[in-house]
């Protein structure tokens, strides 16, 4: 899987994002981390939004993307995101002062295919010692997130195999 650089919503590289989170979280701030993946072709796109909140004042939120080969379960693809969130949690749990939320963009109403998991995928994030929302409050995933992945650059093109004319001479 090929791992992109963070970004601010508003293009800005991110060379150090435990620096950043430090610096955002001063205060205390609440830290809420999402993933959400879109799929096209042979490749799935994932990305993973942190978002940062100051009551009264707004927020501010970085994201990366990565590309991998197109899942053909949904709940491998739904594991994948929420593993990709945790590993961003823990990543930042030394330097978080305030809470860490990790968001799953599950949905636990039964029409949804997605409910089937959330049992399990609330339990793998609460195993890691976080704080968990679903749907409908896992706003930085299912809403950020997605917003971001679907908006904010499109999926490579995938590489065509040149064919090969063989002819007679």
């Amino acid at each position: 899987m090929k791992k992109a650089r963070w970004r601010t919503l508003g293009g800005q590289t991110v060379d150090d994002v435990v620096a950043f989170v430090r610096e955002a979280t001063a205060g205390g701030q609440i830290v809420h981390v999402g993933t959400d993946s879109l799929q096209a072709g042979k490749l799935a796109q994932f990305c993973t939004v942190i978002a940062i909140l100051t009551p009264g004042k707004g927020g501010r939120a970085i994201y990366r993307r990565e590309i991998a080969r197109r899942f053909t379960s949904l709940r491998e693809r739904l594991f994948k995101e929420v593993w990709l969130s945790i590993e961003v949690a823990l990543e930042l749990a030394p330097v978080v002062k305030g809470d860490l939320t990790v968001h799953v963009d599950a949905n636990p109403i039964e029409k949804h295919a997605s409910s089937r998991w959330v049992q399990e995928l609330v339990g793998l994030v609460v195993s890691q010692g976080f704080a968990v929302r679903i749907k409908p409050d896992a706003w930085a995933a299912s809403a950020l997130a997605d917003h971001v992945v679907r908006h904010h650059g499109k999926l490579p093109r995938e590489v065509a195999q040149p064919v090969l004319k063989i002819g007679v001479a």
